[in-house]
């Protein structure tokens, strides 16, 4: 039980025992989704439901877990660390259903990509904050796509621009509160990568490069969704000629 929650466990290294079990749970996580996605499209409103629940025993995980450590604090706790924002806006959206909220969801959510590629200051899968990481960047990942199947979303480069003036925000909003009480929002602080760069060109390319890269995701899946449609309609003209 110590072990569970110990906040002196060793951290995951990229490559490691604990590194794998990660993307292999998210792996078969989405094999799941996938292969359900049509019961899923036949019940929206329990899909939804489910994803409310989720998301609500996620936030209490992770509460408890710093409580029972003696660090619930603004600086261990970081409850407005970026993903866990996207938590909040997922359990508002089952409220608010609104469709500029899913794109904030899903450009944010990227980050939890990001975390499992590569996994900075994350503890092992059996360790209480190890299962509270795995809960929230899984829900944060299936979540857009649950929406796909039971709503159609699509994210768009109007909801990628929107997500890069909103990170803008959020970002200063973070740099301002780290240098008031010494927390580390978005690793400005203790940076996993560019350690030489001063403070100002750091934020400034976090901001700019991160807006850039909402943008190109955008693109990129459009694209996709193009070249699909593309190669799924090129064939029915074929056959319409066949007939003819």
């Amino acid at each position: 039980m110590r072990s569970f929650l110990d906040p002196e466990a060793p951290l995951v290294q990229i490559g490691d025992l604990n590194h794998v079990i990660y993307l292999a749970g998210i792996f078969v996580i989405l094999f799941m989704l996938f292969k359900f996605r049509y019961q899923i499209k036949e019940n929206p409103k329990r899909a939804m439901l489910g994803i409310l629940i989720f998301a609500i025993v996620q936030r209490i995980i992770s509460g408890s877990y710093y409580i029972l450590a003696d660090e619930f604090t603004v600086t261990d706790s970081l409850p407005l660390h970026i993903c866990r924002v996207v938590c909040y806006l997922i359990i508002i959206q089952y409220f608010a259903e609104q469709k500029w909220l899913d794109q904030i969801i899903f450009y944010f959510g990227l980050f939890a990509y990001a975390s499992f590629i590569y996994p900075v200051g994350i503890s092992p899968a059996l360790h209480m904050l190890g299962l509270s990481f795995f809960m929230l960047h899984s829900l944060i990942i299936v979540y857009p796509l649950i929406r796909y199947f039971t709503k159609g979303f699509v994210p768009s480069l109007k909801g990628a621009l929107q997500s890069a003036v909103l990170f803008a925000v959020y970002l200063t909003s973070m740099q301002l509160l780290n240098n008031a009480i010494g927390s580390n929002y978005f690793y400005t602080e203790e940076r996993p990568f560019l350690h030489d760069l001063s403070e100002p060109v750091y934020f400034f390319l976090n901001m700019f490069g991160i807006g850039i890269g909402f943008v190109i995701v955008a693109l990129l899946i459009h694209l996709v969704i193009n070249y699909v449609k593309h190669k799924t309609e090129k064939p029915k003209n074929e056959k319409e000629k066949t007939l003819v």
